[in-house]
């Protein structure tokens, strides 16, 4: 009885840490196992790039090899891809990503942990994991954009005014899977884009980041014609309704009509073919961390039936 329990406080632990990594992704998809939890003590950081609206830090001597980045490019090309999101959430929402009190720029940190990145609290730092940052290119783009969604929900309120009731990661780690292919399209776990799919009954409340097809849905992203605007609608709702599922329903009445029938159609077309509609870019191809199209793959389980 006894270790029955423990097991369940073990989970239940792990369930909750992982909850707080925005990335959302453990660090052993890059076959390495991390014991570097983001409540791990930081390292010390004796580099430092400054641009328009970011300060990164980061380190090439730590006695813990995973925290190192040696090649300065790297830091370069995220403060590239940072400054590229930032620019494109600015334009889209109207408003700058959340900057704490008394500081002028995020503050992005580099450092071994077990998840690809980390964005909270909302006065703490952007972190991204140095360790798979080094050896898997092709999450940098993607978990850059994500880390940064979280501070563009901060800007409207979220854990600074108000926050959500569980479960709400389909809303937090979803609509931020979404900036991934808004920005880039591109995620950082093909599993963001083809397990609604592969497995039709997972039910959105419980995708958590596995959600996005459903936000690619909402703004009509497999459509020809996207509504990019509706995501700033959505977010302004919960600014002022403090409420995720009550600001979604109030979105969806004024642009689509019933609630249910808008959650009945979407479960619908992910079973019979999402994307058979033209759609523009980024939504029309979505490239995994691999480089390889996801959006085809999805076709082809569609096809399987």
């Amino acid at each position: 009885m006894k270790a029955s329990m423990l097991i369940k406080a073990v989970v239940v632990g792990l369930l909750l840490a992982l909850t707080a990594c925005g990335g959302m992704a453990p660090a052993m998809q890059t076959n390495h196992r991390s014991d570097r939890t983001v409540d791990s003590a930081m390292p010390a950081f004796e580099n430092r790039l400054e641009t328009d609206h970011f300060v990164l830090r980061w380190t090439n001597k730590s006695s813990h090899s995973g925290d190192n980045i040696a090649d300065q490019q790297i830091i370069q090309d995220t403060a590239s891809y940072l400054e590229t999101a930032w620019e494109k959430y600015a334009a889209l929402f109207g408003r700058n990503p959340y900057i704490p009190p008394g500081k002028d720029k995020i503050e992005v940190v580099f450092r071994e942990m077990d998840c690809y990145g980390v964005a909270d609290p909302p006065d703490g730092p952007i972190q991204l994991n140095s360790y798979a940052w080094v050896r898997d290119k092709g999450i940098r783009q993607p978990t850059s954009a994500h880390e940064l969604f979280h501070k563009m929900q901060y800007a409207y309120g979220y854990k600074v005014d108000w926050v959500p009731r569980r479960p709400y990661m389909w809303l937090i780690e979803g609509t931020a899977a979404w900036g991934e292919v808004y920005v880039w399209g591109r995620v950082s776990r093909t599993c963001k884009v083809d397990e609604m799919f592969r497995d039709t009954k997972l039910d959105i409340y419980d995708a958590d980041d596995m959600a996005m097809p459903f936000w690619i849905y909402f703004v009509q992203g497999n459509k020809e014609n996207p509504n990019h605007a509706l995501m700033v609608e959505l977010l302004e709702t919960l600014e002022r309704r403090k409420d995720e599922k009550k600001a979604l329903d109030e979105v969806i009445q004024a642009h689509y009509g019933s609630v249910e029938s808008f959650f009945a159609s979407f479960s619908q077309a992910r079973k019979q073919g999402f994307w058979a509609e033209c759609c523009r870019a980024p939504y029309n191809c979505i490239l995994g961390p691999d480089g390889k199209d996801i959006v085809e793959k999805v076709k082809g389980l569609n096809k399987k039936g």
